[in-house]
């Protein structure tokens, strides 16, 4: 037995941030709180989404001091403006750390505060009663998409989750035009790793391989001409259909070893989230693969991996890992060694990935040896 959903409505199309007003006004709203970091605000996209909002007739109070990462500090000074302000909708608008935070601050306008009351190393959920909008303006997190919500826990310094209600989200790939190069591919590989994670966790089902496979064959088929072409209008379209069909499909199952060491890389080094998911899935995949036969030649095939059909799961693994490997540098992404970190520092994040508890999610045990030779292999294959 299994459960398949959807988490909520999507519109999706270019041009549909204009719609945003239109979109909100069904919920009923009237007082909007717009949580953006200052980069996305630079672009002007809060700009045209409070002009959507204005425009039908909702006044809104603005929020622009997330940042990557956002902390638990940041969440509660959110929060209080927006309680007292007494605004009835909470609209994140850019990449997963402003999606993110909208969530987290609803729990909020719900419950007493703090927020690290919630923000727990093993994930709570919390029914937040002040609906959450989800605008990204990347093709990555696919946040807006799940019920996941990444806080950094400041005392600890680690990344913990809470599950939290979305009510709508409005992706436009119009938004996505302007991302940096190598944003766009950090972006796409976080999509990609969601995908294919999912796809090749201990939880997997038919209905989210179906969305993840799907969306591993648009990223594979799209990113290199998103990166190279970024006003392609088709490729970014492509793109951020992808990343919120992987967010579709990871929203129901989980991610799991690969995710966990992208997260000791963040804590260790506070690298971006995509490059960190990036360096990780290869080996994750590679670890994963004996145990998933099956799974694992689905993601292969996907990533149009030419296959002979008597290879063995641990042979798919590893041509998994090459194609990455390869695509990676197509996309010019660095290694860790080209970053500046040392082997040694590197494989500090073995604790954070034997410990998290996305690794319960992996399909082979995953003890601390294992991570480290999972981030020893992540610093010697790719250099």
């Amino acid at each position: 037995m299994f459960q398949y959903m959807q988490n909520c409505p999507i519109y999706f199309g270019a041009g549909a941030i204009d719609h945003l007003g239109e979109y909100v006004s069904e919920l009923g709203s009237k007082k909007a709180f717009c949580v953006f970091d200052p980069g996305v605000e630079a672009a002007g996209v809060p700009a045209r989404a409070v002009a959507s909002l204005e425009k039908a007739g909702i006044q809104c109070v603005c929020f622009n001091k997330i940042m990557s990462d956002p902390t638990i500090n940041v969440v509660d000074e959110a929060g209080e403006i927006a309680l007292r302000e007494k605004v009835d909708v909470i609209i994140g608008i850019g990449g997963g750390s402003s999606m993110d935070a909208a969530k987290a601050i609803s729990i909020l306008m719900s419950y007493p505060g703090p927020i690290s009351k919630y923000v727990l190393a093993k994930p709570i959920s919390v029914d937040t009663k002040v609906p959450v909008v989800a605008v990204p303006t990347t093709s990555g997190t696919g946040s807006e998409a799940t019920r996941v919500a990444i806080i950094t826990q400041t005392e600890t310094n680690g990344k913990w989750s809470v599950f939290v209600n979305t009510n709508l989200a409005v992706v436009d790939p119009e938004l996505t035009f302007k991302l940096p190069k190598h944003v766009t591919a950090f972006t796409g590989m976080d999509a990609l790793s969601h995908a294919a994670e999912c796809v090749t966790s201990n939880v997997t089902n038919p209905h989210n391989q179906l969305f993840g496979c799907a969306a591993i064959r648009k990223i594979i088929d799209n990113i290199y001409t998103a990166w190279a072409e970024p006003d392609n209008v088709e490729a970014r379209t492509e793109m951020s259909l992808a990343a919120n069909w992987a967010g579709i499909a990871f929203a129901e199952t989980m991610c799991h070893v690969g995710h966990a060491l992208a997260d000791g890389l963040s804590i260790a080094f506070h690298t971006p989230h995509g490059y960190n998911c990036a360096m990780a899935l290869p080996v994750a995949l590679e670890y994963a693969a004996p145990a998933v036969p099956k799974e694992i030649k689905m993601v292969a095939e996907a990533m149009r991996i030419p296959l002979k059909g008597d290879e063995t799961a641990e042979e798919v693994g590893h041509l998994c890992a090459d194609t990455l490997w390869a695509l990676m540098r197509k996309l010019e992404i660095k290694s860790l060694k080209e970053m500046g970190y040392s082997r040694e520092e590197v494989l500090q994040i073995a604790h954070e990935g034997s410990t998290s508890h996305l690794s319960t999610y992996c399909p082979v045990p995953v003890t601390l040896e294992a991570a480290q030779a999972m981030a020893g292999r992540m610093y010697d294959m790719y250099q």
